[in-house]
């Protein structure tokens, strides 16, 4: 048997082993893939398109109660036209759900639940959408309030989710089954299988290592012999080992030609020696030679007489880019002159250069070229055109022309001289352009002789200060111990420095309370006063509770602004960039300023250029944080003629994506003042009878904020005629994955310090913050609520307030206390609950009332004055109902304590 057969026998015997078991696991992998498959495919998807139900009902409800916040009609229009669109295309989504459900009896079942569930959602929020546009939005929001149908919806999608879920679990335990049992069924296969492999290897290297060994004795004798007698191996079989016998010995015949191959390439080397030292000697001649014409004559001479040429033209690249003739060779008035310039491309020669490549014709056309001498003349009948390069650039072409044909080596010197040409000619052309430059150094030479009598002068009094510079350099190492004492000084002044930013930041936050404690009371005592509500004051006494009351309002935005301040100088705000859409800005822009516009009677435009972006990706809350300042200085400076915000395409060689200008008719300001009206706490009108109140941060705030968007904010101002700020800022898309950023950036707009009417973030809150009349409290009569604050002065100003509207006030002045009086009382409807209090805080308190069975489910609204990042996370998480911050606004309060005692 041949070895070729043995070897067929075990590689196929291997091959098939290595086939079962790979067929083994792709049929094992493609059972397990099937079942996830089926489960994503069917049951994840199902699970889905539940939560696109759920999520479409929830938007429906959040914008619902969006149209019966808002009084425009125009807004009211675009509410009614996306919850439309939305209950339209919720019926799409149920037809999806039933065609993945095909088949199912129970889910079609349950499906057709949901959706009779939704057809009444339907009619009641088109029923609400009816009420508000004929009764008003106060009717429609008694009626919503009394329906419960959006929960039962959410409550049976819960159910088909659970459903789904559990089907998924139970299919995935038995997978994991199946996968586990026909992983044993395969280590076992493969250790059968390797047992196999092992044994048949086995057997098939011991045959044929016997048949080798025979051949490997004369192979190993080869070094003793001659490589023009090399021994032979007897030929004795057929198989695999004679046919390696056949070819050693046709090797060996090889070998001893090959000895007689090396010989004559010896004396092909001795050729191409001749050659190197023929090149090096031409190379020689022409080395040295600085002047560009000279070496032209020089190079052409040499050349053409090593390869017998009759005719020959050197063109050298000038500055034109142009191919200029510089040297000619055995050139006569009875042929045809070569032409002065040739330009890349044209003819033989600029395509020689335009393809950086030689060109070599035979035979030549006759009359093609003529050479002459005094006995007659002939024509060449070969023609050679070789480039010269420098560092892949053509720097020239040579053309030589003879009668007989060019030989192989003739051609191979000529390459190999152009190619270290290049070099030569590189060098002569800049050392022509150092002479150029000599000549011209020499005029200025000359100019500069007639400063030298003043230079002396000058040297003298320089030799002066270099003395004393001398005496100074001894004393330098003294200086250097002085140096680097005043470094290490520096360096704990740098730690001294980053501590009090951080004793700063707390200072800040607790002082943020400590203000906003007393102002909290200060604001609901005076609002009180304000609303006169049983007719005892006189109108003076109003005005002067009004007074307060807007004071303490200042008071706060000015809070609010060094807050800003402070976190954007200690680095601690941070950008989270996303797609703002121009038009997004503009309607927020719009809500914000119309209705200044009309009470001031001031002419408000918003234009958008034609060629700037739709959008750009940057931060929008500090775009419109930026925006809201330069507006509001705007409208606050102008008391008549018009303000504009004009937005158009930003400067592209600064970077710039769009631009942003606020252009007003109001006072000006003076060109001195520009740039100090950046600074902190800096007012254009700061005389003791101003007229213009604000802290002196907007501006401030928002050039620290438009660096931080890498832009920045430029002012152009005429006093007495207007101004116009321009906000230019670049594309922040770099940076993250926009899905990432905006949930990050949603999350933070929840924990920054921000407007006090942007403080109540629960959804249902949006159903009643329409103001009400004060005769109209029956709402909360008789109901008591807990207030859980150490602070005496907010507590008396929380009960004037809640008892105005007949409710039972009963409080607390700490966590225990609190504790205290729920495990006394069994009838509180609701809990106020400050977060920072002595012996046991909010967090704590609210904790304990949550582990209480009793108190599990009553509403616990905080308060808290500090209105720092994650304070309302963390109230939520301690097992609060809502959140508000101090100062509280009483109409809101009570807003929020109406729907979690109503839910």
């Amino acid at each position: 048997m041949k070895l070729k057969t043995k070897l067929i026998i075990s590689l196929g015997t291997i091959t098939l082993i290595i086939l079962a078991l790979s067929a083994t696991v792709i049929f094992t992998m493609d059972r397990q893939h099937e079942t996830m498959r089926n489960l994503i495919a069917e049951n994840y998807a199902r699970v889905m398109v539940a939560e696109q139900i759920k999520n479409e009902t929830n938007f429906i409800a959040r914008e619902v109660r969006e149209l019966l916040l808002t009084t425009s009609e125009s807004q009211q229009n675009e509410k009614i036209t996306l919850i439309n669109e939305s209950l339209q295309g919720i019926g799409g989504t149920f037809q999806t759900l039933e065609q993945m459900s095909i088949g199912d009896s129970e889910k079609l079942q349950r499906i057709a639940s949901i959706q009779t569930s939704h057809g009444n959602y339907t009619d009641m929020i088109l029923t609400v959408m009816m009420t508000a546009m004929n009764e008003g939005n106060e009717a429609a929001s008694e009626f919503l309030l009394n329906q419960n149908i959006r929960q039962q919806i959410l409550q049976e999608v819960d159910e088909l989710v659970s459903q789904e879920e559990q089907v998924m679990i139970t299919t995935y335990e038995e997978s994991t089954e199946a996968y586990e049992y026909a992983m044993l069924i395969l280590t076992i296969f493969i250790i059968l299988s390797i047992a196999i492999v092992i044994i048949i290897t086995y057997i098939t290297i011991k045959n044929i290592t016997k048949s080798i060994n025979t051949v490997r004795k004369v192979i190993t004798s080869v070094p003793s012999h001659s490589l023009e007698q090399l021994p032979r191996i007897a030929v004795t079989s057929k198989d695999e080992v004679g046919d390696i016998s056949i070819a050693y010995n046709e090797m060996a015949a090889s070998l001893e030609k090959l000895s007689i191959n090396e010989k004559q390439l010896a004396d092909e080397l001795k050729e191409e020696n001749w050659i190197k030292t023929r090149y090096a000697e031409i190379a020689m001649k022409f080395q040295g030679i600085a002047d560009l014409s000279e070496f032209g004559n020089v190079f052409m001479i040499n050349i053409a007489q090593f390869v017998k040429a009759t005719h020959g033209v050197l063109y050298i690249k000038d500055e034109s880019q142009k191919l200029q003739r510089i040297a000619t060779y055995a050139t006569s008035n009875g042929s045809i002159e070569p032409e002065l310039t040739v330009e890349f491309g044209h003819g033989l020669v600029g395509q020689c250069a335009a393809d950086s490549h030689s060109m070599y014709i035979e035979p030549l056309p006759k009359g093609y070229i003529s050479t002459q001498s005094g006995l007659g003349e002939a024509t060449p009948t070969s023609l050679l055109l070789v480039p010269i390069e420098f560092e892949g650039e053509v720097l020239g072409v040579l053309e030589v022309a003879k009668f007989e044909s060019f030989s192989k080596s003739e051609i191979s010197i000529v390459e190999q001289v152009c190619k270290v040409t290049g070099t030569s000619i590189e060098r002569i052309l800049d050392h022509m352009k150092i002479e150029e430059l000599l000549a011209e150094s020499q005029t200025q030479s000359e100019e500069l002789q007639t400063q030298s009598e003043e230079l002396q002068q000058q040297q003298e009094e320089l030799r002066l200060i270099n003395e004393q510079l001398h005496e100074q350099y001894k004393q330098s190492d003294a200086r250097k111990k002085e140096l680097e004492k005043i470094k290490e000084d520096l360096e704990d002044k740098n730690k001294s420095i980053k501590l009090g930013s951080r004793y700063k930041s707390e200072f800040l936050a607790n002082m943020s309370h400590e203000l906003r404690t007393p102002l909290n009371s200060m604001l609901i005592l005076s609002q009180i006063l304000a609303e006169n509500q049983y007719g005892n004051l006189t109108e003076k006494q109003v005005e002067h509770a009004s007074t307060i009351y807007s004071s303490g309002k200042d008071l706060l935005e000015l809070i609010n602004d060094i807050l800003d301040l402070s976190k954007i100088e200690s680095g601690k705000v941070d950008i989270y960039p996303e797609e703002v859409l121009v038009e997004d800005v503009q309607a927020f822009v719009k809500r914000q300023f119309m209705p200044i516009s009309n009470q001031k009677n001031i002419d408000f435009k918003i234009r958008v250029d034609e060629k700037a972006p739709a959008y750009i990706f940057t931060d929008d809350q500090r775009l419109k944080q930026i925006l809201k300042n330069l507006l509001s200085n705007a409208f606050k400076f102008t008391s008549k003629g018009s303000v504009e915000l004009y937005v158009k395409k930003g400067i592209e060689k600064q970077g710039m994506k769009i631009s942003f200008s606020v252009l007003d008719t109001g006072i000006g300001i003076s060109e001195e003042k520009q740039q100090q009206i950046f600074e902190a706490f800096y007012q254009e009108d700061g005389t003791i009878t101003r007229k213009y109140g604000g802290t002196g941060l907007g501006l401030s705030i928002s050039r620290e904020l438009s660096e931080l968007l890498g832009g920045y904010i430029e002012v152009e101002s005429v006093e007495g005629r207007g101004s116009v700020f321009t906000l230019h800022i670049p594309d922040l898309n770099d940076l993250s994955v926009l899905q990432e950023v905006a949930v990050t950036k949603e999350e933070v707009k929840e924990l920054e310090v921000v407007d006090e009417t942007e403080k109540i973030t629960n959804p249902l809150i949006l159903e009643n913050l329409t103001s009400e009349p004060i005769q109209n409290r029956g709402e909360l009569e008789n109901k008591t609520v807990l207030v859980v604050d150490d602070d005496m002065r907010n507590v008396f100003a929380l009960t004037a307030a809640l008892e105005m509207h007949n409710m039972n006030v009963v409080f607390a002045e700490n966590g225990k206390e609190a504790l205290n009086i729920l495990d006394k009382e069994t009838d509180i409807d609701i809990i106020l609950m400050d977060i920072m209090m002595p012996e046991m805080n909010g967090y704590e308190t609210m904790q304990a009332i949550r582990q209480d069975h009793q108190w599990g489910e009553v509403p616990i609204i905080a308060l808290t004055a500090k209105a720092m990042k994650n304070d309302r996370e963390k109230c939520i998480q301690a097992g609060a109902s809502d959140y508000i911050s101090k100062p509280v606004n009483m109409e809101q309060l009570l807003s929020l304590i109406k729907v979690w005692l109503y839910k």
